[in-house]
C-alpha cells in the first residue's frame, strides 16, 4: 500500500484528513513524500520515494488532476520509470497499485531534500524557457542524477540501480 506522507497544504488541496496517531507497521519501500507548490504561478506536485529519493515533480496541475491523486501518482510513476528506463518490477515492489493511505510528514531529512529538489526544479524551468519551453521528463532525469546529502553524495538514479540489480 503507497502510504503518501503529505505537507498540510497538499492534505488541505486533497481534503485529506491526516491522522493524528502513527500509521501502522507497514512496507518502508511504499513510503512517499508529497507536496503541492507553485511553478510560474501554476500548482505543481513532488514526489519523493523516502527510502531511494526518487522524485517526480508534476507542473500544472489542475484541480480535477487532484482529485484523482493516486492516479496522477501512477501516471507519473510510470512516466519516470520509463525516463530513467528502470524495470517495471518496480511498480509491484512499491506496492503503486495497492489502496493508499494518507499521514503526515515525519522526517525532516527527506522534508528538507524535497525542498532542495523543488527550488532544483524551478530553476531549471526557469533556465530552459518556463514551463511552455521545458522539457519536464529531462527536468525529472536530471533531478535523480542529482547527488543529495541523505544518500551520502549519492544520487536516487544510483541508488535505485543499485537496488534493482541486488534483488
Amino acid at each position: 500500500m503507497p502510504l503518501f506522507r503529505v505537507t498540510k497544504k497538499l492534505s488541505t488541496a486533497l481534503k485529506v484528513k491526516l491522522p493524528k496517531q502513527p500509521v501502522e507497521q507497514h512496507n518502508p519501500e511504499h513510503e512517499w513524500f508529497a507536496d503541492l507548490f507553485f511553478v510560474q504561478g501554476k500548482k505543481a506536485v513532488i514526489w519523493v520515494h523516502r527510502p531511494t529519493l526518487l522524485t517526480f515533480v508534476r507542473p500544472a496541475v489542475t484541480a480535477a488532476e487532484l482529485r484523482e491523486f493516486h492516479g496522477l501518482f501512477r501516471f507519473e510513476f510510470r512516466t519516470i520509470l520509463a525516463s530513467l528506463a528502470l524495470p517495471e518490477t518496480l511498480i509491484d515492489r512499491f506496492g503503486v497499485y495497492e489502496p493508499e493511505a494518507y499521514a503526515p510528514t515525519d522526517e525532516r531529512r527527506v522534508v528538507g531534500s524535497m525542498l532542495d529538489y523543488r527550488h532544483m526544479f524551478d530553476h531549471m524551468v526557469l533556465y530552459t524557457g518556463g514551463l511552455g519551453a521545458a522539457d519536464i521528463a529531462e527536468i525529472n532525469m536530471k533531478l535523480n542524477q542529482s547527488p543529495m546529502s541523505v544518500l551520502e553524495t549519492d544520487s536516487a538514479d544510483r541508488v535505485l540501480r543499485r537496488m534493482v540489480t541486488a534483488s
